[in-house]
């Protein structure tokens, strides 16, 4: 190897790569941290040490007598406080991922999971379920707008897939294709609001921002799992993402097909980016800004940019929740309005400091 013919290449080599993966462990254990943070706000304060430890003991079983504070905790913790706390942490992280992933294999600093119209879609089924009354699989209001937001996430990208079959599977088509598909579900959606009372169009309109109060145990499986693995997933693309980013022409004379792997990560980004959106809304700029960020610390290797994109991303949507609960004790400021004040002014900031070289 090269490192080993340059006397002390080597050590600087490591170290590099040590600082990258300290930078990676420290987001991650300031992102567990901040559960700590997200599960102590509410009407009754509890330390630090006594929360990690009714975790702890609830994880290994530990039980108390019903009607003692032990009890009282614990049930607060782990039924009312933690689900929302641990959606947040699982849902930055695949949003974060999924803004990755896109910027790559778009080769487009201004890709997210969202320009396929994702969001649109999701919104789209969000207003038929909650305007018309019409669901899809489920009784409930909650559970079949849950079911309409998933379907209809995923429809932009059935057409985008059937259009690139027809007419490439270029970058700039499926770019354009979801530009265009975001728009004609935004008009639906914006007809079937003109025509909804003021209960609905509240409803949709705070779906639309993004919020994730109300959330409980029952929503964090399914969507816990497809980002899971679909992290996972990614990971393993990792080596064809860093290919794919030197242009098709060069990923082609390596063996690459960078048609097929649009595909395939058009396919698991949408997985996950639909399962976050169903459940809690349109929770913007976590995809877009914080791949930019990882990528100014750690370069473009896709194999530090897509773990750490994982863990600053559940931080900053963490981080987010906490200012929106702080600002206000009755959850009256969504998240993704919090999430916009902050995630703007950081992008206008990576985009002065980058000058010119915005990728």
């Amino acid at each position: 190897m090269l490192t080993d013919q340059i006397p002390g290449a080597k050590q600087d080599y490591k170290s590099y790569i040590g600082r990258k993966i300290a930078i990676i462990v420290g987001c991650f254990i300031l992102a567990i941290a901040l559960v700590g943070v997200s599960v102590n706000f509410g009407s009754t304060d509890l330390s630090f040490s006594r929360i990690y430890t009714l975790i702890w003991n609830h994880i290994i079983g530990v039980t108390y007598p019903q009607g003692s504070v032990d009890f009282h905790d614990d049930f607060l913790i782990w039924e009312i406080r933690l689900p929302r706390a641990v959606f947040a942490l699982v849902a930055g992280a695949g949003l974060a991922v999924g803004g990755a992933v896109m910027q790559s294999v778009m080769k487009n600093p201004l890709a997210d999971a969202y320009t396929t119209g994702i969001s649109s879609g999701a919104c789209f089924g969000m207003a038929i379920s909650v305007i018309l009354g019409i669901s899809v699989g489920a009784s409930g209001a909650s559970a079949g707008g849950i079911v309409n937001s998933f379907l209809m996430a995923i429809v932009p990208m059935i057409i985008i897939v059937a259009l690139s079959n027809r007419l490439g599977s270029s970058a700039a088509t499926l770019i354009l294709a979801g530009v265009a598909i975001s728009y004609i579900f935004n008009s639906g959606t914006t007809l079937l609001m003109s025509m909804s009372d003021p209960q609905a169009l509240a409803t949709v309109y705070r779906w639309q921002v993004g919020s994730l109060s109300d959330l409980t145990w029952n929503d964090v499986p399914i969507m816990a799992l497809i980002n899971i693995v679909g992290m996972f997933a990614v990971m393993l693309l990792a080596r064809k993402l860093n290919i794919i980013t030197l242009g098709d022409e060069s990923a082609k004379s390596l063996g690459l097909d960078p048609d097929m792997l649009r595909i395939i990560c058009l396919l698991v980004t949408t997985l996950m980016v639909a399962s976050v959106v169903c459940y809690c809304g349109i929770i913007g700029f976590v995809g877009l800004v914080i791949p930019h960020i990882c990528r100014m610390f750690l370069d473009s290797d896709n194999h530090f940019v897509i773990p750490a994109s994982a863990a600053l991303g559940a931080v900053f949507l963490l981080f987010s929740d906490c200012i929106a609960r702080y600002v206000t004790n009755f959850d009256d400021i969504p998240t993704g309005v919090v999430l916009s004040f902050i995630g703007a002014p950081i992008f206008l900031w990576t985009i002065i400091r980058s000058r010119r070289q915005v990728w």
